[in-house]
């Protein structure tokens, strides 16, 4: 089991995560992962390290994140793995000839606790209920 010390920590990287994506800030969410992190976007195959991640955030539109409310969020491990679940919903910010876009889904974490201590995301994996699924993390 982890502590609470870790399952604290692990929030931290949650919230600072969240905080990034608030603020269009994807650098921000890179430095909280690990050297080679994985991400499985919905309909997508893996992406596999940080220039394959930064290749696709390029590709995708340029939406700003309004709002991401977060629900459900439990985490749990042992020694220096864990992982994290939660619900979300997203508001999109889109020109105000369609305006805001909400969606909802899930999104899971593997998390590995480095040298230093430090909790870093090594695989992200999420899903939406929206057709247009590119962003949610």
């Amino acid at each position: 089991m982890l502590s609470d010390e870790d399952r604290l920590a692990i929030a931290a990287v949650h919230r600072e995560w969240v905080d990034a994506e608030l603020k269009g800030d994807m650098s921000a969410v890179l430095q909280l992962c690990t050297a080679e992190p994985v991400w499985l976007p919905p309909d997508h195959g893996p992406l596999c390290g940080r220039a394959a991640i930064v290749r696709w955030l390029a590709a995708q539109p340029h939406e700003g994140v309004v709002r991401i409310d977060i629900d459900r969020l439990a985490i749990d491990g042992l020694d220096s793995f864990a992982w994290k679940v939660a619900t979300f919903r997203t508001t999109l910010d889109r020109p105000a000839a369609t305006g805001p876009s909400v969606f909802a889904g899930a999104h899971g974490w593997l998390l590995q606790r480095d040298d230093a201590g430090t909790w870093r995301v090594a695989v992200v994996t999420w899903t939406t209920a929206r057709p247009d699924h590119r962003r949610e993390r």
